[in-house]
């Protein structure tokens, strides 16, 4: 149960990052403010690592390279294929293909990789999530369909996908939460840095500028990778995946409560059936848990 509420919370902190950007710059392009949150995010783990060093438990075995490149990659190129995707398709449709699709690639990569077979419970849990989701993003909104956005989102979800099967196999090996996403994101972030030297960056030197690549790179970033890893750890990564749906549930509160955005009655239905998808697969987990 402690690593399933972890990966929630993981998700809840995840929920914060539209509501952060919204209350930034104005000016600030999304894909510098994924770029900045990286950097922010990679230098935090790894300092968190370096202070956990002495206590952290030595790998049972060798992770292989191609591990970590797939985990570091697949982050980085989900920032930029998410953010692609909602530019060329809109939020709704780009949000519900990516978050939609993720749980389901996830599904798929970690039962050919890993020989993790999915649950049944887990089919309906997320398929009643991602009912949830895609209420939630399309209520009160027009859905523009662009052909090329639809592809850049599906590449978001199989690179989030690629990112939580290869996580999984690195923590198999016995390493340190903190080691592990220090590691990934220090290789994420690489491929990122040209972006905040040829993008206008002159948002990050103003007070809110830095207060927003502060909050996402120490809240999103370094504490819900940590969670997320620590729950990870103890769980397969479809579970995972799907728990993290958890935020757009935390999207649309936030963003009613501090950002005065009301969404349409309906979008409460689909915050329910996440709600009730996650519920579902966390109570069933602990069932499985209890009586094995």
């Amino acid at each position: 149960m402690r690593a399933r509420l972890l990966v929630i919370f993981s998700g809840i902190c995840f929920g914060t990052t539209g509501t952060a950007q919204a209350l930034g710059p104005k000016d600030a392009s999304s894909l510098t403010i994924g770029a900045a949150r990286l950097l922010v995010g990679s230098v935090l783990l790894i300092l968190v690592a370096t202070l956990g060093r002495k206590s952290a438990p030595t790998p049972i075995k060798k992770v292989r390279t191609r591990a970590w490149l797939i985990a570091g990659l697949g982050m980085s190129f989900y920032q930029i294929t998410f953010f692609a995707a909602v530019r060329a398709t809109g939020v709704a449709v780009g949000t519900v293909v990516a978050l939609g699709s993720a749980p389901a690639l996830t599904g798929l990569l970690s039962w050919i990789f890993l020989k993790h077979r999915p649950s049944r419970i887990w089919f309906v849990a997320t398929a009643i999530a991602v009912v949830g989701v895609s209420i939630i993003a399309t209520s009160g909104k027009s859905a523009h369909v662009n052909p090329v956005g639809v592809l850049l989102a599906l590449g978001a979800g199989l690179s989030y996908a690629l990112f939580a099967v290869s996580s999984k196999e690195i923590l198999q090996s016995g390493i340190s939460t903190e080691n592990a996403m220090a590691k990934i994101f220090a290789i994420g972030a690489v491929p990122l840095l040209p972006i905040l030297f040829v993008g206008d960056t002159h948002w990050l030197f103003t007070p809110r500028g830095i207060t927003l690549a502060l909050w996402l790179g120490l809240i999103p970033t370094a504490i819900a990778y940590l969670a997320y890893g620590a729950g990870l750890r103890h769980l397969q990564a479809n579970e995972a995946s799907t728990l993290t749906l958890a935020e757009p549930i935390t999207a649309t509160i936030l963003g009613t409560a501090l950002l005065h955005e009301y969404p349409a009655a309906i979008a409460w239905l689909g915050v329910a059936l996440v709600f009730a998808g996650l519920v579902l697969l966390t109570r069933a987990s602990a069932r499985q848990l209890i009586t094995g």
